[in-house]
C-alpha cells in the first residue's frame, strides 16, 4: 500500500489561514493487474505551529479560523494559549501539528489502520504532535495507544508526540508486509463512505 498526499500551501503566509495545511491522503492498494485500487481515504489539517510562534501570529486566532473542532483541540491543549498545558508532557520540539478529523478505511484493510496512521502522522517527520477525537479512526484505545497516542481527562482528545518510540514500532520490523490485493468495488464502497463524511462535514 502507498499514501497520496495533496494539500495546496502559501508561498508566503500573509493571513491566519495560511498557517493550516488541508491535508487530503488517499490510501491505495493494487489489484492483480497492479493498478492502483483507493482502499482508505484520510483528512487532516497540519497547523503549522512553529512557524507561527516565530512569526508571533496567536496559534488560538490561527484554529478559531479554521474550525470548530480545531478551535476545540487548540483550547483543550493549550488553555487558549500558545503553549500546551504542562499537565501533558509535551516537552520536545514541535514543528508542526497534525489533526485527523477524517477517516474512512475499507473493511479489507482495517488490520493495516495502525500502520497508515502511523505513516500519515509522520509525514512531515517527527518533530510533530499528532491528534484526533478518540472515535475518529475507529480503532479501539487499546490499539490507539500501541501508536503512542494517551487520553486527556475528561476530553474525548488524544495525543502523542511522533518523536516518541511505542509499542507498535517495537513489535513491526522496517520490512513489514502492508500490501494486499484490492478489488475495484472496495474503490466504490471507500467513495462512496467518504461522501457521506464531506456531506456531513458540509451540513
Amino acid at each position: 500500500m502507498r499514501l497520496r498526499c495533496e494539500f495546496l500551501t502559501a508561498v508566503t503566509r500573509s493571513n491566519v489561514d495560511d498557517y493550516v495545511r488541508h491535508l487530503a491522503i488517499t490510501v491505495e492498494a493494487f489489484d492483480q493487474n497492479f493498478e492502483p485500487i483507493v482502499v482508505g481515504k484520510l483528512a487532516l489539517d497540519q497547523i503549522l505551529w512553529a512557524n507561527a510562534l516565530t512569526d508571533g501570529v496567536p496559534l488560538l486566532e490561527i484554529c478559531d479560523g479554521d474550525s470548530q473542532g480545531l478551535h476545540d483541540a487548540h483550547v483543550i491543549l493549550t488553555n487558549g494559549h500558545d503553549t500546551f498545558r504542562p499537565d501533558l508532557g509535551i516537552n520536545e520540539d514541535v514543528n508542526h501539528v497534525m489533526f485527523l478529523y477524517g477517516a474512512v478505511f475499507h473493511p479489507e484493510i482495517h488490520s493495516f489502520r495502525k500502520s497508515i496512521l502511523d505513516a500519515a502522522f509522520d509525514l512531515f517527520g517527527r518533530e510533530s504532535v499528532a491528534l484526533m477525537w478518540l472515535d475518529t479512526s475507529g480503532l479501539p484505545e487499546a490499539e490507539l495507544a500501541e501508536i503512542g497516542f494517551k487520553k486527556i481527562a475528561g476530553k474525548d482528545l488524544i495525543f502523542r508526540h511522533s518523536a516518541h518510540p511505542t509499542p507498535f514500532h517495537a513489535q513491526q520490523p522496517l520490512d513489514q508486509d502492508a500490501d494486499v490485493e484490492a478489488l475495484p468495488e472496495w474503490e466504490e464502497w471507500v467513495l462512496r463512505e467518504w461522501r457521506r463524511f464531506t456531506n456531513g462535514a458540509d451540513e
